[in-house]
């Protein structure tokens, strides 16, 4: 941890103050400290007589710092001799000596550092890819350090933030928001084939202004937290890729954020992250400690079980909160006038304190959040937990068939500087025989395990397990953990509904072939120019297609033909087929047709962290070093930095589709940034259907029971599954929504009015009760036939007039409160990610006479045949700001499928792209399936090592 107590106040600089913070420090089992970053020259802070005095007493290593390079002038000849560094370092040197606490100089703080000093395969201590400017400061640095080394070669010398550079492997750890079981593997070839030790001397993943689109760059400028940009806050979008729709659960510090960030976008302004009522790295929001608490569960056991040598979390000051009512006011301190001139500080009062839990208030004064207890249960001295599989410790496959056995083990880390012995227990209550005892000895430093395997009987009833661990620790401490699993029935290999299914497989890779002939599923080969036999469903197998491939001709969906697309690149998906994606693993997504036949026996807690590693992407990023932006791929036309992978472990997903506005596609499941990729979408055009599988069920270096349960249901769904009819449409209200529903793919009948209600659906935009022929008893009479209304922006006046039953107030939309299933029919594959308002505004809310959906921004009458959404899109499609175009995006999904929850048919591009090789600058994704341009700000992957 930094150790801030000479710079902020002579009360934490004197001997009790800095006794207090350290001892307060030790409690949350840190044993390092450096004293600061910048600031290191005499002069600039107050003394560390007292400091490193309590840092001796208390037992608390300590890492001093010494002038940095940049603040001195090194071009003359006798710079080293006359520039002030040597006088300066000896100064900081004699401050250390007789100190035993000193055990290193901390030097050269964020100078030294290079792009690939984050690349996991390049943490070892053997590898320097240094550029050229990265170079010329090492070299500095090693200059400065052989003054310091001649002044004192007894303590270790390290380069705050320098890659492999001197004594150690040091790094400013900011991944953004990798995914949790990547980061919990970054450091295996370091601990495998590392020489040198590793400290991640800042480290925040995530970090609190990850929860922002910013990444540094804006309008080609690079700049770090102090930056005027359009920061656009998204703590709701981000949380979502981890909670679901719970993160939608908008809180009034939130809501005040995005009033105010509205206000600034719509004037034309920037913004420094402070500037928000409530600033970004602020305690206030209590939505990010869960996902603090996640990351920081699940990473850091497995750093210490890899043995990385010292970890910095560089915002836990942010996981303690002070109470409610804290005493802020100024505190008069007693004077000690007999002891007056003793050496040292005697401060007279308090006042203005830097609020972080090691600096301020009374202990009792700080209450721990999800992130605080986590950091408490996983960074004591002594750690014992429940961790996967021998040879894959980090593994968290935790679903398992009938008759199956699997292995865990109970890792024990001894961290203390005594050895210890330790009773471990372990159990699974109700399954018989799963249990287990032994006695450990553990010395200092080191690591132990118990290996756990269990056996389920063949006729094991299905349910949810728990294995419990206790370790009883010769201290006299005991720690607890545990680890849910979940049991399937025996497999089901060859069922019926699934063996009647007739399909036809392109698969030239094969993998597909090898996972149905697993499963037991009847299938007959075929070739790209080959036909398809009546009745039969054509599977397009993993990786079959290519970007100038050929792939059959798919016109004939539109007449009832059924296609199962597995697992493509995201080359072919985005080049090819036009969609816009994500190459991100995730390791957990959610159902967002819960009821659906293809997710049948399977909940949500299966949709996480599967067994192996799924194999469509590479494990490692393939990407092009930018000299400014780091690792870079391209998206879109764009040119995005990302960061580097750390292997699919558990992924559930590689390549996701984000959801496409234009046309009829429905997500079955979704995840990510604001819930708005899919990794399962059905597609319908005419009476056929694609399903788009980019789950990772094939070529598994694993099979998985529940990737195999979804193709078993998949399968079988898709063979019984009608086709069935569209329903004509047609429109009336003002041209704007006209025009929107032209470009979202939607054919509109001529004339106000449907002639077959029954078949028909009728939408209506603002004006339409003022056009002729409209009215109440109208719009009864059709729906009494069976048509379908859908109510889109009507202001408060159109809808007393045509549904006087109804009863609206006006007031604030920002998001609805609601989650996957609720609504029915109507809402099927939709969630409250797509009405999110990034630019809340006052609109009719729904509060009587309808069955009111959230906060009223969406009902529903007559039983769902009647639909209305208050708010409509197309009043801000077209535009700058960032959060309209956000917000226009996942509207405008939203509104596409209410539609085709009603019956409306889209046209897209999409059939004819199979059958049609790209060409030569052709550009699919920009034009077809969205109905914007993408932009390098939108990408939430970008990334930024702050």
């Amino acid at each position: 941890m930094p150790l801030d107590n000479a710079q902020v106040s002579a009360a934490l600089a004197s001997y009790a103050g800095a006794r207090e913070s350290l001892e307060r420090l030790r409690d949350l089992g840190i044993n390092f400290v450096y004293t600061h970053n910048y600031g290191c020259e005499p002069g600039s802070h107050l003394g560390f007589a007292e400091i490193l005095r309590a840092a001796d007493d208390v037992g608390m290593l300590v890492g001093f710092s010494q002038p940095h390079f940049s603040h001195y002038d090194w071009k003359a000849a006798d710079a080293d001799q006359n520039n002030g560094y040597a006088r300066h370092a000896a100064f900081y040197v004699r401050a250390a000596q007789n100190h035993p606490a000193v055990v290193a100089y901390a030097m050269n703080h964020n100078a030294t550092g290079y792009a690939g000093d984050m690349n996991p395969d390049l943490i070892d201590g053997i590898r320097d890819p240094r550029e050229a400017r990265a170079q010329a400061n090492a070299r500095q640095a090693r200059r400065v350090e052989a003054l310091v080394q001649r002044l004192d070669a007894t303590r270790v010398i390290y380069h705050h933030s320098s890659g492999n550079l001197g004594s150690m492997h040091t790094i400013n750890f900011y991944p953004n928001f990798v995914p949790p079981q990547e980061l919990s593997d970054w450091f295996e070839h370091w601990a495998t084939e590392g020489v040198k030790p590793l400290f991640l001397c800042e480290y925040g993943a995530p970090f609190s202004w990850d929860w922002t689109m910013y990444r540094g760059w804006y309008k080609g400028e690079r700049a770090f937290g102090s930056a005027a940009v359009p920061w656009e806050f998204c703590l709701a979008e981000w949380n979502a890729q981890f909670l679901g729709d719970s993160a939608y659960l908008i809180s009034a510090r939130e809501a005040a954020n995005l009033r105010w960030e509205a206000r600034q976008l719509a004037a034309g302004k920037v913004w420094h992250r402070w500037d928000y009522p409530h600033e970004v790295g602020s305690r206030d929001f209590d939505e990010r400690y869960p996902v603090f608490a996640r990351y920081l569960r699940e990473n850091w056991p497995a750093f210490r079980t890899w043995g990385v040598s010292a970890i910095s979390p560089w915002e836990f000051g942010h996981y303690w909160k002070p109470r409610p009512g804290v005493d802020r006011s100024r505190r008069e301190l007693p004077v000690d006038w007999t002891r007056l001139q003793r050496a040292g500080f005697s401060p007279d009062y308090i006042e203005g304190r830097y609020e972080r839990m090691d600096l301020a208030f009374e202990r009792s004064d700080w209450i721990a959040t999800p992130a605080a207890e986590a950091l408490l249960r996983y960074n004591r001295p002594l750690l014992a937990y429940v961790a996967g599989r021998p040879g894959a410790f980090t593994s968290k496959d935790h679903v398992f068939r009938a008759g199956e056995s699997f292995e865990k083990q109970i890792v024990v880390i001894n961290n203390s500087r005594v050895a210890v012995e330790a009773d471990v227990e372990w159990s699974v209550p109700g399954l018989p025989g799963a249990a287990g005892h032994r006695k450990l000895e553990v010395s200092p430093g080191r690591k132990e395990s118990v290996p756990i395997r269990v056996t389920l009987a063949i006729g094991q009833a299905p349910g949810d397990w728990v294995l419990k661990a206790r370790v009883r620790f010769s201290t006299g401490e005991t720690q607890e953990d545990e680890f849910r699993l979940q049991v399937l029935p025996a497999s089901r290999d060859g069922h019926p509904s699934v063996g009647a299914v007739r399909l036809a497989l392109l698969d030239p890779r094969g993998e597909t072939a090898e996972l149905l002939s697993r499963l037991g599923v009847p299938f007959r080969k075929m070739e790209a120019t080959g036909s398809l036999e009546p009745g039969e469903i054509l599977v397009v197998g993993k990786g079959a297609m290519e970007v100038a491939g050929i792939l059959p001709d798919l016109g004939a969906v539109r007449e009832g033909l059924k296609v199962i697309v597995f697992e493509q690149t995201a080359e072919v998906l985005e080049q090819r087929l036009g969609f816009r994606v994500a190459e991100y693993g995730l390791r957990e997504v959610f159902p967002r047709v819960p009821d659906h036949p293809v997710l049948a026996g399977l909940n949500a807690a299966q949709l996480r962290d599967w067994r192996g590693e799924g194999t469509l992407v590479p494990p490692r990023l393939v990407h092009q070093m930018h000299p400014r932006l780091g690792p870079t791929v391209q998206r879109a036309g764009l040119t995005v930095p990302r960061l580097w992978r750390c292997g699919n472990r558990g992924t559930v997903a590689s390549v996701s589709i984000e959801k496409p506005p234009r046309g009829d596609f429905l997500a079955l499941i979704d995840g990510g940034f604001a819930l708005q990729y899919s990794p399962l979408l059905e597609f319908r055009e005419g009476r056929g259907r694609i399903w788009f599988c980019q789950l990772d069920v094939t070529g598994r270096t694993e099979p998985d029971p529940v990737a195999d349960q979804l193709v078993r249901n998949l399968l079988s769904h898709v063979g019984a599954v009608d086709g069935g009819g569209r329903r004509a449409a047609a429109y009336a209200g003002e041209q704007a929504g006209r025009d929107f529903l032209v470009a979202a793919g939607f054919s509109l009948a001529e004339g106000s009015l449907p002639s077959r209600p029954a078949d028909a659906v009728w939408v209506l935009g603002p004006g339409a009760a003022q056009i002729p022929g409209i009215d109440r008893q109208v719009l009864d009479d059709f729906v009494s036939q069976g048509g379908r209304v859908v109510s889109l922006g009507l202001p408060a006046g159109d809808l007393r007039a045509l549904w006087p039953s109804v009863r609206t107030e006006p007031a604030e939309h920002l998001a609805p409160k609601f989650k996957a299933g609720d609504g029915g029919p109507w809402l099927a594959g939709l969630g409250p990610g797509e009405f999110h308002h990034r630019a809340p505004q006052i609109v009719p809310l729904f509060r009587e006479g309808a069955a009111i959906v959230g906060n009223g921004a969406l009902a529903a009458a007559h039983e769902g045949r009647v639909v209305f959404c208050q708010v409509e899109p197309w009043s801000l499609g077209g535009k700058a700001q960032a959060n309209l175009r956000r917000t226009f995006r996942r509207l405008a999904v939203g509104v596409s499928r209410l539609l085709a929850n009603q019956g409306m048919e889209g046209r897209t591009p999409l059939l004819a792209r199979f059958a049609a090789p790209v060409t030569t600058g052709e550009r699919r994704w920009s034009e077809g399936l969205y109905l914007d341009m993408p932009e390098e700000w939108d990408d939430p992957y970008r990334f930024f090592r702050w």
